[in-house]
């Protein structure tokens, strides 16, 4: 769960600023089949993500996970977008930096689809790596905080989530 020190809300908009500690906000309980629609802006050289399918120990985006936000210089698999490390994005999707941007993701048993702006960037199938397919379909969700150096920040608004049966 994350820290109260470290997010803040102001007209409906949740904000994590660098080196404040907030770590990251979860849900408070599991999800398998859902959609998530929730819109986001990052600072320049931003390093955050939303989190899925993660347990409530460990580092969430190795026990589930981390659908990457940043505008930083990654390869495919590492940016906006990609299920960070697991599944690159393709075609790859605006990363622009100080502008609200959009993510529908899409979780169905074991299938994960990533849409950035309305562009679908990654359609994956959890069972086509040896690497993922041990992976959970249940977990928590969850917004990563600005852990970058200070000046950095990450905000999140309109989070809407809609369980599958």
């Amino acid at each position: 769960m994350g820290q109260e020190a470290g997010w803040s809300i102001k007209d409906s908009v949740i904000h994590s600023a660098g080196e404040t500690g907030g770590n990251w906000l979860r849900s408070e309980k599991q999800y398998k089949n859902f959609i998530l629609k929730v819109e986001w802006r990052v600072s320049q050289g931003g390093n955050n993500g939303v989190f899925i399918r993660s347990a409530e120990k460990g580092l969430p985006w190795t026990t589930g996970y981390e659908v990457q936000i940043t505008n930083a210089p990654r390869d495919d698999a590492h940016c906006t977008g990609s299920l960070y490390g697991y599944a690159a994005v393709n075609p790859r999707p605006d990363e622009s930096h100080d502008t609200w941007h959009t993510f529908e993701i899409q979780c169905h048993n074991h299938h994960i689809r990533v849409l950035a702006d309305g562009l679908k960037c990654v359609d994956f199938d959890q069972t086509s790596t040896d690497e993922t397919k041990g992976k959970p379909l249940a977990g928590y969700i969850g917004l990563q905080d600005a852990h970058v150096p200070k000046g950095h920040y990450i905000e999140y608004r309109m989070v809407k989530l809609k369980e599958l049966d």
